[in-house]
């Protein structure tokens, strides 16, 4: 079990009630040894020509953020990226945390494979320890809502390949308990999987190291 996982379970367990885990993971980290960033940006869109909404392609002309080429940067600088998701979300990745073997985060650079593809990704997870998601179900949602959204996540993150490399965490926050979430956790994650409380909350946690063995081949709920 990789050592974060005791790190969350020690967080998750014990934090306040008057903090929301889900939107506040990155602060409660700040005690370990890890650094934690929220939303943090792992693929920019290509060029010009993927951005179809005026206002869109206004922003990124106006902020000089297309070459001659119309194409977007490699790098970017201070808030350029927290401004690209705020203005145009569709254009940007995040995930929802970046776990960070040190305090220092790593200043990401992207870059494109082929001419038109429609997205830059990052070029390296030197740095990186996991990509965590959370997610809010609740008491009732059923194995195939919750193997929904898992899915869903895992199709997203595994388009960025490079993330393919580090490891994978998948929270599921409920206010109250639900049984489901335990089959569709065994069934992706297998042996890796927690379970921790913390008041009227139960938090079902499940990781892969790397992100790559996670199988999507076999459904809990196959498609019709």
């Amino acid at each position: 079990m990789p050592d974060f996982i005791e790190d969350l379970k020690v967080i998750l367990s014990s934090h306040t009630v008057l903090i929301d885990a889900k939107s506040s993971l990155h602060i409660l980290f700040t005690k370990t040894p890890y650094g934690c960033e929220k939303d943090y940006p792992v693929a920019v869109v290509h060029e010009a020509v993927r951005i179809k909404e005026d206002e869109a392609l206004t922003y990124f002309k106006k902020n000089y953020l297309l070459d001659e080429e119309d194409l977007t940067p490699t790098e970017y600088f201070g808030e350029q990226l927290k401004k690209i998701a705020l203005n145009t979300p569709k254009y940007i990745q995040n995930v929802g945390y970046m776990l960070t073997t040190t305090k220092d985060v790593p200043e990401v650079t992207f870059s494109n494979k082929f001419k038109h593809d429609y997205w830059k990704k990052i070029t390296s997870v030197k740095g990186l320890e996991a990509v965590i998601d959370i997610s809010a179900l609740t008491p009732t949602s059923t194995e195939c809502e919750a193997e929904d959204t898992l899915r869903a996540i895992i199709r997203k993150r595994k388009e960025v390949h490079q993330l393919k490399k580090i490891a994978f965490v998948w929270i599921v926050e409920i206010d109250g308990e639900n049984t489901h979430i335990d089959t569709v956790m065994k069934h992706y994650f297998e042996d890796d999987v927690m379970v921790v409380k913390n008041g009227r909350k139960t938090y079902y946690l499940g990781w892969s190291t790397p992100l790559q063995s996670i199988n999507m081949r076999y459904f809990v709920c196959p498609p019709a």
